[in-house]
């Protein structure tokens, strides 16, 4: 399928809805007129969804949001690239003598790549990209100058790859130019994901190649994992200073938040909460030293959620049980809090409600949620809900969009 440029002025998520399509309706012989209006009126009725109403509106996001990418510019004020699935989601059912099945399909797939000015409310751009079947996995990011979009293999649907020029949002590259670019690939894409911190490509080809790893910021390919942690670990020995959270008893909710310094090969990529109490086992296991921060605070179920050497955020909970609000903490690298959102800041699905659904525990929910920050502005994102974003400095909600 090709790809559609509209110019404009402007590791949870469900987009089915609950829409349902038994494929095994019984019908009578004097019924096929009826059948045949309400087949045609639903046909009018998904027309003027999905093709009358986008030209009507070209202002607004449409579609379920996937994923976004804080895109900063040459002016200082940053860009949303905004992905979404803007296809029509429905569960088929389909039931014979002897067998039955359910499976999910859609029509009009495609996803929206959205170009957004959060400050001025205006969408700079659009693109469509058209599909064969479900969009089960779609990826966003930024680096090197460029955004990538990502988007996984999935019945009908072959792996897909595009690049942007993040500034003028011009097309640079898509499936075939990747592939013709890196030899590795000549054989074809079988699949494909990505991973963040630092985001990454994930690729298998049809020669049989697996794991191969392509880092954005660097534009470089690794033949696996262990070439590219090789890589990594050439400055192994050099000091960093990293946040990481511990239990504050032998186990539980409550978490302490404490500043690691040590060898990058030691504690950048490895989990030493369980050392952090000991000094003497921290530094035999992981040669590094750990100084707590905000003494008199603790986050209840916390997370760090993004981290760099100005700060680091974190989304905790305000107790722990089966209902909870939640919110989102700020700490400088000085180790003092900067800014909290709390949940009336955030969406409502936020909120912990495990008897309405089990599955609002931040083990559940931490693949649906992500924060960034670009310059002045930290970025909130919930899948199937929405965008936020505060400033850096003050906490102070800037904007909001939801889906």
């Amino acid at each position: 399928m090709e790809q559609s440029n509209y110019q404009t002025s402007f590791e949870g998520y469900d987009p089915y809805q609950n829409k349902k399509i038994n494929g095994n309706s019984k019908l009578k012989l004097g019924c096929f007129g009826i059948i045949g209006a309400i087949i045609l009126l639903v046909i009018i009725v998904l027309a003027g969804i999905f093709f009358v109403y986008p030209a009507l509106t070209p202002n607004e996001l449409k579609g379920d949001l996937m994923n976004v990418a804080v895109v900063p510019s040459k002016t200082g004020s940053a860009k949303l690239w905004i992905l979404t699935d803007g296809s029509f989601h429905y569960i088929q059912e389909t039931k014979s003598p002897g067998s039955y099945s359910v499976g999910n399909k859609c029509l009009f797939c495609k996803t929206w790549t959205y170009v957004y000015d959060p400050a001025g409310k205006t969408i700079i751009n659009t693109f469509k990209t058209e599909y064969e079947s479900i969009i089960t996995q779609s990826w966003i990011a930024y680096g090197s100058g460029k955004v990538w979009v990502v988007t996984g293999g999935y019945d009908e649907n072959e792996p897909r790859i595009f690049v942007y020029n993040a500034e003028t949002s011009e097309q640079i590259m898509e499936t075939k130019d990747f592939v013709n670019k890196y030899p590795e690939l000549k054989s074809g894409i079988t699949d494909i994901r990505m991973d963040n911190n630092p985001d990454k490509i994930i690729l298998s080809t049809k020669d049989g190649r697996t794991g191969m790893i392509f880092v954005i910021d660097e534009e470089k390919m690794y033949e696996n994992e262990s070439e590219y942690r090789d890589e990594q670990n050439k400055d192994k020995d050099k000091k960093v200073t990293v946040f990481t959270l511990g239990d504050e008893g032998s186990s539980g909710p409550r978490k302490k938040l404490y500043k690691v310094t040590g060898p990058k090969g030691e504690i950048k990529d490895r989990d030493v909460s369980s050392y952090l109490k000991d000094a003497k086992t921290l530094m035999f296991f992981s040669k590094a030293t750990a100084e707590i921060q905000t003494p008199n605070r603790v986050y209840i179920e916390g997370m760090i959620f993004y981290q760099d050497s100005v700060c680091c955020l974190i989304i905790h909970q305000d107790g722990a049980g089966k209902t909870a609000d939640r919110m989102i903490t700020c700490i400088g690298f000085d180790g003092k809090e900067k800014w909290t959102a709390v949940q009336d800041e955030l969406f409502e699905e936020m909120k912990v409600d495990e008897d309405d659904n089990p599955f609002s525990k931040i083990f559940f929910m931490k693949n649906n949620m992500a924060v960034s920050r670009s310059g002045n502005l930290v970025v909130f994102q919930l899948k199937n809900a929405g965008v936020i974003g505060f400033d850096y400095e003050s906490g102070k909600k800037l904007w909001e969009l939801e889906f």
